[in-house]
């Protein structure tokens, strides 16, 4: 290389690796996927190959995990602090616990960088496992209930989420992942009864009597109060997230927030041909590859949870952790959402390299 007179010939600045923080709940976690099938993973390497088309390195921070509330309740706390136990320590993150918190994730996260201002990403879902989806699709349960837990946890709990988040990453663009019908008029009735008599240990010998035509007919009469209630979810869930990244933007001239609601239309729900999400599988077990690993961990961890805080943490449950959330099909069909939606956001950071 030529230099003029004194001189000398300097490397081109390579750019700062760009930081992406993954934080959240089971749906950014990517239940039941492997790691290379999360959208997390794909979106990460989308930004590598085609964003910064290898010119800029990019650094993934993952500490969502499967159960995260968006803050802990008043007994989770009081129980936690009775074992003392800390409630920042992390499980197996296949194990469906609501702690750590989304709050304490983002807080970690923080102390984990030496400057929160070099974040350029942060992914993150919240809201239902404080909802409950055995209490969404429960057709003895209130509507007014149900909509109500949905603007206090997808609307006034994310609301103070993104506030914290953009007053600790400040230069973060944050992508809210929203969710998803999860039955609908699709989903067979054969299915559903089935499936619940799988999950719950129904003999075999004792399955026709209860899952068969005639029984369906009685079935059928709350069939239609689950479907209208994941439909309720779908739809006020989606309202009140985007009415809490509306509100974060009114806050930053960058427009930082976007919410990206999976493109799953009705028959893409649960146990349709076409779903895009996990089922159950013959004996009970869960159709994903991580359901052994679940076994192994679930069992040991929730009996000496229990042991120590008196709480109810239900081992079978966690084990089928990953039923109802997005497969390898549906993870991809998110993952290209996420590209759609970046794309704009990015721009600058890609005229700046």
């Amino acid at each position: 290389m030529l230099t003029l007179p004194g001189l000398s010939a300097s490397p081109r600045m390579i750019p700062r690796p760009f930081e992406f923080l993954v934080i959240g709940d089971s749906l950014v976690w990517g239940q039941g996927l492997e790691e290379d099938q999360k959208f997390y993973r794909m979106t990460k390497t989308w930004l590598r190959d085609e964003i910064f088309a290898g010119r800029r390195a990019v650094r993934l921070n993952i500490i969502a995990h499967s159960g995260s509330t968006i803050e802990l309740s008043q007994e989770e706390e009081q129980a936690l602090a009775g074992a003392e136990m800390d409630p920042n320590e992390a499980l197996h993150p296949e194990i469906n616990v609501s702690f750590p918190d989304i709050r304490a994730q983002l807080a970690a996260a923080k102390r984990s960088y030496d400057d929160p201002n070099n974040v350029g990403l942060i992914m993150l879902s919240g809201g239902i496992p404080e909802v409950g989806v055995s209490n969404i699709l429960n057709p003895f349960q209130s509507n007014e209930k149900l909509s109500a837990d949905i603007k206090k946890y997808c609307y006034e709990h994310m609301h103070s989420l993104l506030g914290q988040a953009q007053r600790d990453f400040p230069n973060a663009k944050i992508v809210v992942i929203g969710y998803y019908p999860i039955i609908t008029r699709y989903t067979p009735m054969k299915r559903i009864v089935n499936d619940i008599l799988e999950v719950y240990n129904w003999p075999a010998w004792t399955k026709p009597l209860v899952n068969n035509p005639v029984k369906r007919i009685l079935w059928r009469r709350f069939r239609g109060k689950m479907i209208k209630r994941s439909n309720i979810w779908f739809r006020e869930s989606t309202i009140e997230l985007q009415r809490a990244v509306d509100e974060a933007n009114k806050n930053t001239t960058s427009g930082s927030a976007v919410l990206v609601v999976p493109p799953f239309d009705e028959k893409n729900a649960y146990g349709t041909k076409d779903s895009y999400l996990w089922m159950v599988a013959k004996r009970g077990a869960a159709s994903d590859p991580l359901s052994e690993t679940r076994g192994e961990e679930c069992r040991p961890a929730l009996s000496q949870l229990r042991r120590d805080t008196d709480l109810r943490y239900r081992t079978r449950l966690c084990e089928l952790a990953s039923i109802g959330h997005p497969n390898v099909q549906g993870s991809a069909v998110i993952a290209d959402a996420v590209k759609r939606a970046l794309s704009p956001l990015l721009a600058k950071e890609v005229s700046n390299l």
